[in-house]
């Protein structure tokens, strides 16, 4: 082997090492970047028994990295799903003790001072009184439900925008990522960033929906919704839209709810995780407790109504409507429309307390039936009372509540531990990237040390023939 040709292969393997050198302080430089995969110098003897970098090699697992895609997908459906659900529940306020539940044992504990002096005039004020906030109590919360939904329609807005631009974002990406040589070059290292790059947008769409990942040969992936529908397609992205309509939620109560759509297809109950699968669910449980607390609203002004519109008020005349519907004269009294009877509202003589005009004023025993209420079941309230059924509807949102943050810190747990796998595997460990940083130095500086020698005897050789 000639002096020229052992000066080339050390210079070839000076290359080669310095390139190594290279990929160890890019690794070092991204320790605390928590969606960079460390690369390892793959380095192989040459043709001319010099050594050269193979390939700069990606610490990549995909089984794990699938895995924490599943996990991520479940853990952000249930923490969002039990942050909104404990913002509903504060709209209630029976923890403070200051809820709907008290206010209708309030109600018939008035109507109860009323049984004992039926001609205390003002005993007949209180009533009115606890009518008059129960009612009131009722829309409060009614209207703090329909301004969840109205913040939780932006909040799923503001998602669309973000899945669409990640959407974008990696159909471009993978376009770049398909244009990268795959072959050991200067463009390599490219090309696993633009790879860090995509793990980390699928990572932030799993955050939003439930999908699916297809690999394919080229590095690129196409993305679709968890039953199958195409959200990116290598260039092309599917954008999401979101549409409003109109929602009976009974005794001609409206409300408005958000579906989902792609290319005009409607995929609103296909999400079940990702925060857009809880804001969907979220969506649905409003609408639902909207739905049993205009039910129980109904129910309970159509139960007093009957019996009040069967007693003698102290003027003694017959009784009229406790609570009307304010908008029109029909019986379809909901939360939007309901209040009382304005013939009533300063007039506490007109409470028909009793059932015997002759017994005046000291009958009561209409009232008594007004007050046997508190206990009743009712066939449209699941067979419970007025009181029972409300506390299923606050219960059911504090027991799923409960279950869902539970069901997010396990979860949470599982991901975290497969992120420390991936991180194990993947993740840049300072001490083995010192040695190697030592091991390739050497290796430079032996190839260094052989052209310094090798230049020396060129340089005797050339004396010599001078």
């Amino acid at each position: 082997m000639g002096l020229f040709s052992l000066l080339s292969i050390n210079a070839q393997s000076l290359s080669s090492f310095q390139k190594g050198i290279n990929l160890v302080n890019k690794n070092i430089n991204n320790v605390n970047n928590k969606n960079y995969t460390k690369e390892l110098a793959l380095f192989s003897q040459s043709s001319n028994y010099g050594v050269a970098m193979q390939e700069a090699h990606r610490m990549y697992e995909q089984r794990y990295f699938d895995r924490y895609i599943h996990e991520n997908q479940h853990y952000h459906f249930y923490n969002e799903a039990s942050s909104s659900l404990n913002s509903i529940e504060t709209l209630f306020n029976d923890i403070q003790g200051s809820g709907l539940s008290e206010t209708i044992n309030s109600y018939f504990e008035a109507a109860n001072e009323i049984i004992s002096a039926p001609e205390n005039i003002p005993a007949r004020e209180t009533f009115l009184e606890q009518s008059q906030l129960l009612i009131t109590k009722f829309k409060n919360i009614y209207n703090s439900l329909e301004n969840e939904k109205s913040n939780l329609h932006l909040a799923m807005t503001q998602e669309i925008d973000k899945l669409n631009n990640l959407s974008d974002t990696l159909a471009l990406l993978n376009k770049r990522i398909a244009s990268q040589p795959t072959q050991l070059s200067n463009e390599q290292e490219k090309l696993n960033d633009l790879l860090n790059e995509r793990d980390k947008l699928i990572k932030k769409l799993s955050e939003h929906i439930d999908l699916k990942v297809r690999y394919n040969a080229n590095n690129t992936v196409d993305v679709f919704s968890a039953k199958g529908h195409a959200l990116v397609l290598f260039d092309r992205s599917f954008h999401f839209s979101l549409r409003q309509r109109s929602k009976d939620l009974g005794y001609g109560l409206q409300t408005t709810s958000s579906d989902i759509f792609i290319d005009n297809i409607k995929l609103t109950e296909e999400f079940h995780a990702g925060k857009l699968g809880a804001k969907i669910h979220i969506q649905n449980s409003l609408d639902t407790t909207i739905e049993k607390l205009n039910t129980l609203l109904h129910e309970f002004a159509i139960q007093n109504n009957t019996i009040h519109q069967n007693g003698i008020d102290l003027n003694g005349n017959n009784g009229e409507k406790l609570f009307i519907d304010a908008t029109s004269n029909s019986s379809n009294i909901n939360l939007k429309n309901v209040a009382i009877n304005p013939n009533l509202k300063n007039n506490p003589k007109k409470i028909a307390a009793a059932l015997d005009p002759n017994a005046l004023p000291s009958d009561n025993q209409n009232i008594k039936k007004l007050y046997n209420l508190k206990e009743q079941t009712f066939t449209n309230l699941d067979n419970k009372s007025f009181y029972n059924y409300y506390i299923d509807i606050v219960s059911n949102i504090s027991n799923e509540k409960s279950h869902y943050s539970s069901f997010a810190n396990d979860i949470l747990q599982v991901r975290n531990s497969i992120d420390d796998k991936i991180e194990e595997l993947s993740g840049v460990n300072m001490d083995e990237e010192l040695v190697n940083l030592m091991q390739l130095q050497r290796s430079y500086q032996a190839s260094a040390r052989v052209i310094m020698v090798t230049d020396k005897l060129l340089e005797s050789v050339m004396n010599m023939i001078h």
